[in-house]
């Protein structure tokens, strides 16, 4: 009995670049190859702060779980004020970063150059794409869908705290966040929680202590858990009330 070697992560990856290529010649469009080998990926997927606390495993099944794709400069990857949909890593070739103004021209903001990831923003917060992409020459692009970035990249790097488990936390000197809107907090919250809605999150950062564990929370745990991931990111030490207050109130602790 004989057993087929399975194809590794890179090669799978190469045979995948080869047909795209192999096409784009056939549609007479010229594509850059692509020379990386697994190790050289891993490291620049590694240099991003999003992937930092990502365990080599999880880095392989996240890239495992992406579609490559070919696109020709002038093509627009991401548009702003589209929902975010997936998460991108730029492989080979070169784009432009603009943004809208208030006075509706649109300015250029930024240049990317391969490889480089982009488009997490709009899955971590679960909002609308806060700039455009667009291809400045022919390229191959990796994407993560928003559900697997969700599996792969932002589940892994939470840390959920059970109700019980939370308030436990508070009483050792752990402190909450609540990120609601400052309405839902002036109407009722947690004792000794400190309001800082979700849209105030980055800017209002660097009032947090990262000696001190915060345990952030909303209604239902969805937006905090997009709030502890933010912080985690930058260096704090944060977990996220499993349920939020609804699971609080289940377990009848409120």
């Amino acid at each position: 009995m004989s057993l087929e070697k399975k194809p590794c992560l890179m090669d799978t990856i190469r045979i995948r670049v080869s047909d795209l290529l192999a096409k784009g010649k056939k549609d007479q469009t010229v594509v850059p190859t692509i020379e990386m080998d697994e190790s050289i990926l891993m490291d620049k997927v590694r240099q991003s702060d999003l992937f930092k606390d990502l365990s080599k495993e999880n880095i392989e099944e996240m890239l495992t779980h992406m579609e490559i794709i070919q696109i020709e400069s002038g093509k627009t990857v991401v548009r702003q004020g589209d929902e975010g949909d997936y998460y991108y890593l730029l492989l080979v070739g070169a784009g432009e970063v603009s943004k809208r103004t208030e006075e509706g021209k649109t300015a250029s903001i930024a240049s990317l150059e391969a490889p480089v990831g982009f488009g997490e923003e709009a899955l971590i917060s679960n909002a609308k794409r806060n700039a455009t992409v667009t291809m400045t020459s022919n390229g191959i692009l990796m994407r993560l869908s928003k559900n697997n970035f969700g599996d792969y990249v932002k589940e892994p790097v939470l840390t959920w705290y059970a109700p019980m488990d939370a308030q436990n936390r508070i009483a050792d000197g752990a402190q909450w966040i609540d990120v609601r809107d400052p309405k839902e907090f002036t109407k009722s919250h947690l004792h000794g929680a400190t309001s800082i809605p979700m849209e105030s999150l980055r800017e209002r950062a660097c009032e947090l202590d990262k000696s001190i564990l915060y345990v952030c929370y909303c209604r239902n745990g969805r937006l905090s858990s997009t709030a502890a991931f933010l912080l985690t990111q930058r260096g704090f030490n944060a977990g996220v009330l499993r349920g939020g207050l609804q699971g609080l109130e289940r377990a009848g602790l409120a």
